[in-house]
């Protein structure tokens, strides 16, 4: 079997324009397919790009599948995140800052061979992102 990449998706549950509008007016992901009135968007770092990143409104998908049902909680579980990779770190998190992302960590982590930045911060939503230069 051959896995070629993983596209990480995030439920939209409340506001689906407010949060198009986070990922490319805040973040500046390029939508390749939906627009903010739409009930699912992928988006790629650039025009053309393949998609990497997808974000569906939750009410429809949970429409569309059989036995499935929305959880009742409302706040996150952070039992699923996104990582966005980027190698122009510093350009990116300073960027990300004066564009409103309210980052609620930043550490360096390092060990035996490696070294990288990593800063988390959420969506409208509440659910969990991170900004990394590197990893293991």
């Amino acid at each position: 079997m051959r896995i070629d990449r993983i596209t990480a998706c995030v439920q939209v549950r409340k506001d689906f324009g407010k949060c198009f509008d986070f990922y490319t007016e805040t973040l500046g992901l390029v939508p390749i397919y939906g627009d903010r009135n739409s009930t699912y968007a992928s988006f790629a770092s650039y025009k053309h790009g393949v998609p990497f990143f997808g974000m569906y409104q939750a009410k429809d998908a949970a429409e569309r599948v059989a036995d499935y049902e929305l959880p009742t909680n409302t706040a996150s579980s952070d039992t699923l995140s996104a990582t966005f990779h980027t190698a122009d770190f510093d350009d990116v998190y300073t960027n990300w800052l004066a564009a409103g992302v309210e980052f609620i960590g930043k550490s360096t982590l390092s060990g035996e061979g490696f070294s990288f930045n990593i800063a988390y911060f959420r969506d409208p939503e509440g659910n969990l992102l991170s900004l990394e230069d590197g990893g293991v």
